[in-house]
């Protein structure tokens, strides 16, 4: 039995969902239609970071999942979409995305008054990646650089502030999505059906499964030792287990 899960705005869309991944149900909306966004949890609510239609903004909202209701937080310093988000040790990280004129390189801690700082740089501004927590790490697989997409999997240790390359994925992609089961991450997305399975111990990445049809901009979250795979362009949910 899985707990459950939210899922925010997408493609022209404002509707906020939550619930078992089996059942999910509308709950409420948001102020305005948003996807390329990035989510993170912050006690019993959800916070959406920037995102956007037709241009890249730097709203921040948050949302109640148990009620739907919705309240406008601080700014970010700058507009983002194409962004990723995650909480390591309780601490919400930002990594990368689009400013609207630049791929962006940075690593952002979220902290008190949802005031961001600069914590570390990735090698190159990066876009569309996957990015997950595990083991009080941040992992950030694929995405979209200016050359095009990348074959580079990054861990970002909080406690050193470092950027490390740990994996080299066995193609370029981006539009991807990264969650972890167990003690192993798996990456999704990029326009293929393809469940890549990769060892941060070792950096070895193994294809672990076939998806029924190509995924593109999933999103995807750990729940319950568990990999939920949910959209990128279709209704299906997924449940990917470690074997």
């Amino acid at each position: 039995m899985f707990g459950n899960v939210v899922v925010l705005g997408g493609l022209n869309a404002r509707t906020i969902l939550a619930g078992p991944p089996s059942h999910l149900r509308a709950v409420g909306t948001l102020p305005t239609a948003t996807h390329d966004a990035a989510a993170a949890l912050r006690g019993r609510a959800v916070v959406l970071y920037g995102g956007g239609e037709s241009v890249s903004l730097p709203t921040v909202v948050r949302v109640d999942p148990r009620t739907g209701a919705t309240r406008t937080l601080h700014r970010l310093d700058e507009p983002l979409s194409d962004l990723g988000a995650a909480n390591v040790s309780g601490t919400t990280y930002l990594v990368g995305g689009y400013t609207g004129t630049r791929y962006a390189s940075a690593i952002l801690r979220v902290g008190p008054n949802d005031r961001t700082t600069t914590v570390a740089r990735l090698p190159t501004g990066l876009r569309y990646a996957g990015v997950a927590p595990l083991d009080g790490k941040l992992y950030i697989a694929g995405g979209l650089t200016t050359g095009g997409p990348s074959r580079a999997v990054y861990v970002f240790d909080p406690a050193a502030a470092t950027v490390d390359h740990v994996a080299t994925l066995p193609a370029p992609a981006a539009h991807v999505a990264l969650a972890a089961a167990g003690s192993t991450l798996y990456l999704v997305g990029g326009g293929s059906r393809a469940v890549l399975a990769i060892d941060p111990e070792t950096g070895r990445v193994t294809r672990a499964g076939t998806l029924p049809r190509p995924l593109t901009d999933p999103s995807a979250v750990s729940l319950d030792a568990t990999a939920i795979v949910l959209g990128g362009g279709t209704s299906a949910v997924y449940a990917i287990r470690p074997q």
